[in-house]
């Protein structure tokens, strides 16, 4: 017969983008609102984009300019080694090959040059990297932001789990693949799920490491021993969109390799409750 293992420390998380710009410069459109759900790609806003364009036409102008400089060069080298060195001096045929390999030089980095700015033109519209939820949403149309200060976060859709925080002394009765009951916080609705993974380790905070890497261990004991909570991640069976946040607060049941039958089910179900009620 499984233990049934009962949590009522729990919360639904989700994956979260913190979302930054890779170039600096003034907000000209936000074109989006807080909490607001979005598609992949879509544009959440612009920075301004004149000096970027001037950045990219005059990267563009140099790369035409060493284009032309470097076919009259290749002429130039062509034309002394057919002639060979019975029209003139080896120096002369060397100085033309020289020269031409210096300007292929300049012309490749005037090509990277260009790609460069055409990439930072285009990361000055700053899109959704997936479907979800624009959240905590600070940047207004007219603020500078820098690059790499996070301006949004992004909770991504479809991507919300439920991470309960279990006693030591219950994960016998938690294995990856076992069933789980989530009844969030202030609902009656029972969500169903699977464990999805068991945390391999967690801080001790009575041990540390001294300057050499050795270990210092607290020489206080306590009188009371409080069981440490490891971290489960349990899987939900539906997605519920954001009707429950991430970081909101929920009681979860561990049933075993199989879900509660229906007798079974009263009686935790209360039992969960009266645990919500208590916090």
């Amino acid at each position: 017969l499984h233990r049934i293992s009962l949590d009522a420390r729990a919360r639904f998380s989700a994956d979260v983008v913190a979302i930054a710009p890779d170039v600096a410069g003034l907000i000209t459109h936000v074109n989006v609102h807080d909490n607001q759900l979005v598609k992949k790609d879509q544009v959440l806003f612009t920075i301004d984009q004149p000096r970027y364009q001037k950045a990219l036409a005059e990267a563009e102008a140099d790369v035409a300019y060493y284009q032309v400089l470097a076919q009259e060069k290749r002429q130039e080298a062509g034309r002394r080694n057919r002639l060979g060195v019975q029209a003139m001096s080896r120096e002369e045929i060397d100085q033309a090959n020289n020269v031409l390999q210096t300007v292929l030089h300049q012309l490749a980095k005037a090509q990277a040059t260009r790609d460069l700015a055409k990439l930072d033109l285009e990361r000055t519209v700053i899109r959704a990297p997936a479907d979800g939820w624009v959240t905590n949403l600070n940047v207004y149309a007219g603020e500078f932001i820098t690059r790499g200060s996070t301006a949004v976060a992004l909770v991504k859709k479809n991507s919300f789990y439920v991470q309960a925080y279990m006693e030591e002394t219950k994960l016998e009765g938690v294995r990856p693949g076992y069933r789980a009951e989530i009844t969030p916080l202030g609902s009656n609705r029972v969500l169903k799920g699977t464990v999805d993974s068991v945390a391999a380790g967690v801080t001790n905070a009575s041990s540390t490491s001294d300057a050499k890497g050795m270990a210092t261990i607290d020489s206080n004991l306590e009188w009371v021993r409080l069981a440490q909570r490891v971290p489960v991640r349990i899987r939900l069976d539906e997605q519920q969109g954001n009707l429950w946040p991430a970081g909101t607060t929920a009681t979860v049941v561990i049933t075993g390799k199989q879900d509660r039958d229906a007798s079974q089910d009263s009686f935790f179900r209360k039992l969960a409750h009266r645990l919500r009620e208590f916090g």
